[in-house]
């Protein structure tokens, strides 16, 4: 009955508007102050231990690096290189917008800084050669959650903080599988562009323009090779790796000599905002999930669960379902710092490997971005494009169902889902 009477608590104030972060905190101390007798200073305790991980100090790090990027002349670049590779089939523009949006994964570990880079550029040119502005939108919107499960991913060093597991080996099991699914994407790109015939009139391969762009996005390929590089020579935590970002990316402004001071600034304004964003919420999550804790709220949600604790399958199955039906009313940075650690005991006790569970996670995160009411990947390219939600959701739920196979090839073949990750790992 109290997780019921607190998950009510919670949708009530975020149908009245108040923010996400002060809806967790709110809930926290309205249950703890009614049901519990604990010193409410032990609140403020929980507030800063939800903030003081090593782990987390990758998140502003790699905001920052992702904001310098897009303010360095990185986009264009990139987007360039991507369609001297591609932009001579049909549908070359729309495979362009997934790769550049695998590119900006790389960079910049988050979906909204991939789809605001992406989008601002791909959209209009894609509606300038004939695309309709809601497949622009929706290839833009399914690409950005590319920025989440290829590394470096703001999501999977939230994951690691809270379950433990190393960061670096959630980095090396999101690249294979985040190529496989931006390869998906481009299937279906192609699809819809010979269903709607759309003209393809880009120029067609040739290695003089291959290299040209090549070389000319030699700089922007620094910072995936610093991440990934460190990470796997063990050179580098991933948090130094973010910090080695941040010098790619100036670097790489520099070069192209269009960082300027004023776009410095500005890249350093847009990551102390958008770190202070997230880290408000990872600390009032923490408070939420101690009151969890104190008031048995866990225990209580897990018993159903331990009857089927012999069935590996079928808990990775309910579990996703939970995490699905979350997605719907909350942030996925909510759904993981409150949902996820009430499963951690149950990954535990069974076989469910972390890693496994890790990616399933992250999969549902992805999904959860592309689902209305929350749909945070398709606020971003709706606006845009100028187009409603429900124009682009036509489009988009092909790119949903890539993600759901990719999903189902986690619960059901992790052996092969996961079998490049277990070889750099072991």
């Amino acid at each position: 009955m109290l997780p019921i009477l607190m998950l009510v608590v919670i949708l009530l104030l975020l149908a009245l508007g108040v923010p996400i972060a002060f809806t967790l905190g709110a809930t926290a101390l309205m249950f703890i102050v009614l049901y519990a007798d604990i010193p409410l200073g032990l609140l403020l305790q929980q507030l800063y231990l939800g903030t003081n991980s090593f782990p987390l100090l990758a998140i502003p790090l790699f905001m920052l690096a992702g904001s310098l990027m897009n303010h360095g002349g990185i986009s264009k670049r990139l987007i360039n290189f991507a369609l001297s590779l591609i932009g001579m089939v049909r549908g070359g523009l729309g495979m362009v917008n997934v790769v550049a949006s695998v590119f900006f994964g790389a960079i910049t570990g988050t979906a909204a800084g991939a789809s605001a880079a992406v989008g601002q550029i791909m959209i209009p040119a894609m509606k300038e050669k004939g695309y309709s502005p809601s497949f622009s939108a929706a290839i833009t919107s399914a690409g950005s959650s590319l920025g989440i499960i290829i590394p470096p991913s703001v999501p999977m060093i939230l994951y690691g903080s809270i379950s433990g597991l190393s960061v670096a080996d959630l980095f090396l099991a999101g690249v294979p599988i985040g190529i496989t699914i931006a390869i998906g994407y481009m299937v279906v790109v192609y699809t819809i562009s010979i269903k709607k015939k759309y003209t393809f009139t880009e120029e067609p391969f040739t290695f003089k323009y291959f290299l040209k762009t090549f070389i000319a996005a030699t700089p922007a390929f620094l910072v995936p090779v610093a991440i990934l590089g460190g990470i796997i020579s063990g050179f580098a935590t991933p948090t130094e790796s973010a910090a080695i970002a941040v010098l790619c990316g100036i670097v790489a402004g520099v070069i192209y000599k269009e960082l300027t001071w004023q776009g410095f600034l500005d890249a350093l304004n847009e990551s102390v905002v958008n770190t202070a964003l997230v880290m408000f919420i990872v600390a009032t999550a923490k408070i939420l999930g101690y009151s969890f804790s104190a008031l048995g709220v866990g225990q209580q949600m897990l018993a159903p669960f331990m009857a089927n604790a012999d069935n590996s399958i079928m808990l990775m199955l309910v579990a996703s379902l939970i995490l699905f039906i979350g997605g719907f009313i909350f942030d996925g940075t909510v759904m993981v710092l409150v949902i996820v650690p009430l499963f951690l005991p149950l990954v535990q006790a069974t076989s469910i490997d972390p890693l496994q569970f890790a990616m399933m996670v992250i999969i549902v995160w992805a999904i959860g971005q592309q689902t209305p009411p929350v749909a945070s990947g398709l606020y971003i390219t709706t606006a845009i494009a100028k187009v409603s939600m429900l124009q682009v959701s036509r489009y988009n739920v092909w790119f949903i169902l890539v993600l759901f196979i990719a999903l189902m090839g986690m619960i059901f073949t992790p052996h092969i889902m996961l079998y490049l990750p277990n070889l750099l790992i072991n």
